[in-house]
């Protein structure tokens, strides 16, 4: 769906070498080890360099923007969660779609905030501020000219659920480096300098780069997007969830349309807006556009940073004063977050953008558990992402299964060529199973929680074998890398 709004040395020297090359063994020594602890998963790439902050240019320059346009009156009042989803999920007007085509509000979602008018001005001020601000002359973006990468978040419980979207991403052929940003060096685990590199990931801790500043800004929760792809180093960048993988290489995404000439692509959502009608007074954005046009489900964006610059300074202004907007825009409705800031900062802005016109599908029954989100190939409609994002993710300490939850695995193979339930729990049982530790599990022993065994018998319960007794070195499936214990 395109979319064009309408709106506007010595001695000591000499000791610090040796020391240094002392560590660089070492660290490579670890490397190893770390790799080979599961054989025949996944490409060996070359260890990206550790992480170390540096001043940020851009962030000296954004913060007091940020700053001098913040909103001078109080948030509106969250409204009572059982009035939204009453009228939600109850009432077939806000149901997104019949059928195959979107459905087109006739009426504005009702009004469920409460501002003054002297309040609305003073936002309304604030917002333009900031926008004029950008068109007079917007940040610098500091990124590698022409690269290409994915960029992701995790910490705490998400980071077993990231080790295995990366694996299922690897799997599919990627080759893409990946940054994964924690918000604080407390989310910093030994994973980031063992099995990271090795899957050519590495971690940054974004709290090190919101430095060198007077203006203090705390950025967590849905705000961690939205700063992991502006303080990425990539220039063009998919960003996913933690617990969002590809069936296929997105390098794909990279060279073909929509993205070579809107340069943001973004995916629906199932619902249809539930924003505020301040929002288009704040911004200037005509209510009927709003309302006649899908929200998004965020757990992928495909962004050139080059192009979308202001874009995407403009929706960091909305995260960082998520207390204003995220009510705005959704009232308390589906997802409430971040997941509605990029498409009304490109369209406050003029800049032109697409959405992808395949709407999602469930994969698996939601009302059973477990059961996923597929989202579609922006230019052939063919099933490109699973997100993983209801019911216990895809961590295997949490995730207890009996049963499939996504499907028969005939309609499995129909549709991913694999049965990718199958795929995904054999990396379950392995990262289990193998030397990698997370803060999640047991405090960084695993072995005091009982995962493996666990997650053995899940995938004994599921599909009815052991999971010692699958395949090794099968042919593998067109388009994925083949690994002991994987179909």
């Amino acid at each position: 769906m395109q979319f064009q709004s309408h709106f506007v040395t010595t001695r000591r020297s000499r000791i610090y070498l040796s020391l240094s090359i002392f560590v660089i063994f070492g660290i490579a020594f670890s490397y190893y080890h770390t790799f080979n602890s599961i054989p025949g998963l996944i490409p060996e790439f070359k260890a990206p360099s550790l992480w170390s902050s540096k001043p940020s240019k851009f962030w000296s320059s954004f913060a007091p923007l940020l700053a001098v346009a913040a909103p001078k009156c109080s948030p509106p009042e969250r409204p009572p969660r059982n009035a939204i989803a009453q009228n939600r999920f109850y009432d077939s007007h806000w149901k997104l779609r019949s059928g195959e085509s979107w459905l087109i509000d006739e009426f504005p979602f009702p009004n469920l905030l409460n501002m003054n008018d002297s309040d609305l001005q003073s936002m309304h001020d604030s917002h333009s501020l900031f926008v004029d601000l950008l068109t007079i002359k917007a940040p610098t973006l500091e990124y590698g000219k022409g690269t290409k990468g994915i960029v992701t978040s995790a910490g705490g419980s998400y980071f077993p659920v990231l080790i295995i979207s990366i694996l299922m991403l690897r799997r599919s052929g990627s080759t893409l480096p990946i940054e994964v940003f924690l918000t604080s060096p407390s989310e910093y685990e030994a994973l980031c300098d063992s099995a990271l590199p090795s899957l050519n990931a590495k971690c940054i801790v974004l709290s090190d780069l919101l430095i060198d500043t007077p203006h203090t800004f705390t950025i967590k929760t849905y705000q961690l997007k939205i700063f992991a792809i502006l303080f990425s180093s990539f220039d063009d960048l998919l960003f996913l969830d933690a617990d969002n993988f590809p069936i296929y290489p997105p390098e794909d995404l990279f060279l073909s349309e929509p993205f070579t000439t809107h340069h943001l692509v973004l995916w629906p959502d199932y619902w249809t807006s539930t924003a505020s009608p301040y929002f288009s007074t704040i911004t200037g954005l005509d209510p009927v556009i709003i309302r006649t046009r899908p929200t998004i489900e965020a757990g992928q964006i495909l962004v050139s940073k080059k192009h979308h610059t202001k874009t995407l300074l403009l929706a960091a202004y909305y995260n960082v004063y998520s207390e204003y907007f995220y009510r705005m825009i959704s009232q308390g409705g589906p997802g409430e977050g971040d997941k509605d800031t990029f498409a009304p900062a490109a369209m406050v802005l003029n800049s032109t953008f697409y959405t992808v016109e395949s709407p999602p599908m469930n994969l698996g029954i939601r009302a059973a558990g477990g059961s996923a989100v597929i989202q579609y190939d922006p230019s052939n409609a063919r099933p490109f992402f699973i997100h993983a994002s209801w019911g216990m993710k895809l961590n295997a300490l949490k995730k207890i299964e009996t049963v499939r939850k996504w499907g028969s695995e005939e309609k499995s193979r129909e549709m991913f060529g694999m049965d990718v339930e199958r795929a995904v729990w054999g990396y379950m049982v392995q990262v289990a199973c193998n030397s990698w530790e997370f803060a999640d599990w047991g405090g960084g022993n695993k072995s005091l929680t009982g995962v493996c065994e666990q997650s053995r018998k899940c995938f004994s319960d599921i599909f009815g074998v052991e999971w010692e007794d699958e395949g090794v070195g099968e042919e593998r499936e067109e388009g994925f890398y083949g690994g002991e214990g994987l179909t």
